[in-house]
């Protein structure tokens, strides 16, 4: 099952430009991190041995993790390379494992693989269920969230295009092949702007391009602008929308 055609150069030039930014402004992201950290302890309160994190970004989920738990290896990937710099100060059980997770070999006999905010931008996410379990331990566990379709909609309602994320429903079921779901949830968080380009900026400075491919001249911003503060225009300014769903699993025996 193909996702999405994903341009993974222009997804991984976006965060680039945001490392002096992201930490600031990822507000929602880094509250969907805690989630994911809290929940994990509801579970299991033991350290991992083996552990890999996908998209580790600027360390928000990754510092959220030794805050509570060790591991003896801790692989941090991640597509942009710049990122490593960042790991280094957090524990000296981090190894950077840099490229498409996709595409690039896995750590064998895992304990943990854990992800936050970045499955939404997998190519084949089915593939990499049935490759992630071929590495993990019988008791091991996978704890992830993703965004599901009302992620940014005013963008798509307004733009007509955007990513394709796949609903709850569907990751569960790409999930239950292998997979037994020990825990799933989802919620929709909105943000107030003053104003679109407010909308835009905050998603350049959180390495989010929401309109991949798109180029923007003046008369496109004023249309767009006018076309926002038309749909959903609220004394509170104007929404954007967030929709993160969580799901905690084990392999199946």
């Amino acid at each position: 099952m193909g996702n999405q055609n994903i341009n993974k150069e222009n997804v991984q030039k976006s965060f680039v430009k945001s490392i002096e930014t992201y930490r600031k402004h990822a507000i929602v992201q880094e509250a969907i991190a805690s989630r994911l950290i809290n929940e994990l302890l509801n579970i299991k309160k033991d350290n991992f041995q083996k552990v890999l994190e996908i998209g580790c970004g600027p360390a928000v989920l990754t510092e959220k993790f030794f805050h509570h738990f060790k591991a003896t290896e801790y692989f941090a990937n991640d597509i942009v390379e710049e990122y490593k710099d960042v790991l280094q100060s957090i524990d000296n059980s981090i190894q950077f494992l840099g490229g498409d997770i996709e595409s690039i070999g896995l750590p064998k006999n895992l304990d943990l693989i854990i992800s936050s905010s970045t499955f939404q931008w997998f190519t084949d996410l089915e593939m990499f269920l049935n490759n992630i379990y071929n590495v993990l331990t019988p008791d091991s566990l996978l704890v992830f969230s993703s965004f599901g379709p009302d992620n940014y909609r005013e963008i798509r309602d307004v733009e007509g295009k955007g990513l394709n994320y796949l609903s709850f429903g569907k990751h569960e079921r790409l999930l239950s092949d292998k997979f037994e779901i020990i825990w799933s949830d989802r919620e929709t968080i909105t943000r107030y702007f003053a104003d679109p380009v407010g909308v835009l900026k905050h998603m350049k400075q959180t390495g989010v391009n929401g309109l991949p491919g798109k180029a923007w001249t003046k008369s496109d911003l004023k249309r767009f602008e006018e076309d926002y503060s038309d749909l959903f225009g609220t004394e509170l300014g104007v929404p954007l929308t967030y929709q993160p769903i969580y799901f905690i699993a084990k392999p199946k025996k």
